[in-house]
């Protein structure tokens, strides 16, 4: 019997996909904002639907109104970086008091999972703007405790960055004192994703010098490192940050000294500004020892992006027959990438592993298939240890080397001796 239909005559079945998936990493470069803006144009900025707003685009930026949105999209334009924001404006409150004002524009940042409002309306972005955000920030609204209990914007963010896999939520924490920034990060001590800023940022948006968070400057900070190298692979941190004149308060700093301002701020999972511009932000909040391995932002980044960077392009196979020249072709793609990845330094080295344990016959009956990837991320330098001590046999080096100078000089009146 014929393996496909009867004719008469020549057919030919073309097929002109590439055999070998091509496993790119995606942009991730642009930031998800999510913040209330009272004056901002209803039609442009609709409640609680992405829309996407260039940083470049003055026209579309003015009809965002005088308020916190605007004031951050220029922080992060103050940068010197041109990016797309996936902004999504919630409700804002007429409450009569701050505290209550402040509550309500909370509650409203934090949305629904359900419906897809507030944060959660990111997830969305991607098929409704093509945008889908590799951090997630919202100034002035993630710094606050309520009730002494963790900021509710920054955990609902956290769980959307989650789902997203490779995106960071950049926090504010409470700038009263280092202390209390540090409880803030213990809350997310368990979290991967989390990166907290400290303190505020001196800032001129042309009408003065004002105190604006750190947020937006740490995420174009992100931004720019990305688009210098062309991946997010590399660390951004121990960079000056451009758009800021200095901290709101100065964060104490000395080379060597592990009781500095800056040093328990960072062990704490709290990244910070040094010697008036300087990003000192090595780590996430990921303090607690079941997690703190994978503190460093660089570290988690490249893992979470390399598992991003495979979901997409090896959807080709699926539907494919399940025979050894398709898991071939997985194969191949997973090794191209990943070769790649350790010619660029993201990698020190890995294997791909085929386990007939983990695919039974049980398992490859029901089309299931399992590829193991096994890989480990090049770490940033952030503890550099210098070990110096007295090296007296120096001196009889010296004195070898006097002896012999004296030696060549020939004069019958120098004797040289041991």
């Amino acid at each position: 019997m014929a393996g496909t239909t009867d004719f008469v005559g020549v057919r030919v079945f073309s097929d002109l996909r590439a055999t070998v998936a091509k496993i790119d990493t995606r942009d991730s470069t642009p930031i998800g904002l999510v913040l209330p803006a009272p004056a901002a144009d209803n039609t442009a900025f609709p409640l609680d639907e992405p829309v996407r707003i260039s940083t470049d685009n003055p026209e579309q930026i003015a009809k965002l109104g005088a308020g916190i949105a605007r004031d951050t999209v220029s922080q992060i334009n103050s940068e010197g970086i041109v990016t797309d924001i996936a902004f999504v404006r919630t409700e804002h409150s007429d409450a009569e008091t701050p505290a209550a004002k402040l509550e309500a524009e909370i509650n409203k940042i934090v949305g629904s999972a359900g419906a897809k409002t507030g944060v959660w309306a990111l997830l969305d972005a991607k098929a409704h703007i093509g945008l889908e955000p590799g951090c997630i920030i919202a100034p002035g609204y993630m710094s606050e405790r309520v009730g002494n209990a963790a900021n509710a914007v920054a955990t609902a963010a956290s769980a959307v960055a989650g789902k997203i896999i490779d995106c960071l939520v950049i926090a504010d924490t409470p700038v009263t004192s280092r202390e209390l920034a540090a409880a803030w990060a213990a809350d997310f001590a368990t979290a991967l994703n989390v990166v907290a800023t400290y303190p505020q940022a001196v800032v001129n948006l042309g009408s003065g010098n004002v105190t604006r968070a750190l947020s937006p400057h740490v995420a174009a900070a992100m931004v720019r490192r990305d688009k210098e190298v062309g991946n997010p692979y590399k660390a951004f941190w121990n960079r000056p940050l451009q758009g800021i004149l200095g901290p709101s308060v100065p964060v104490g700093y000395t080379d060597g000294e592990i009781t500095s301002d800056a040093n328990f701020l960072n062990q704490a999972g709290v990244g910070t500004v040094i010697e008036g511009k300087l990003l000192w932000a090595p780590f996430t909040t990921a303090t607690d020892p079941t997690v703190a391995s994978w503190r460093s932002i660089k570290k988690i980044r490249t893992r979470r992006a390399i598992e991003k960077a495979m979901l997409r392009p090896l959807r080709q196979y699926l539907s494919e027959d399940m025979r050894p020249d398709t898991v071939s072709l997985i194969y191949r793609a997973c090794d191209q990438f990943l070769s790649d990845l350790k010619t660029l330094g993201a990698l020190i080295d890995y294997e791909l592993v085929w386990s007939k344990a983990m695919n039974p016959a049980s398992l490859l009956e029901a089309g299931a298939l399992r590829v193991k990837p096994r890989f480990a991320e090049t770490p940033d330098l952030v503890d550099l240890q210098i070990y110096d001590e007295p090296m007296p046999e120096a001196f009889d080096v010296l004195a070898s080397a006097i002896a012999a100078s004296l030696s060549q000089l020939g004069l019958n009146g120098v004797r040289v001796t041991a």
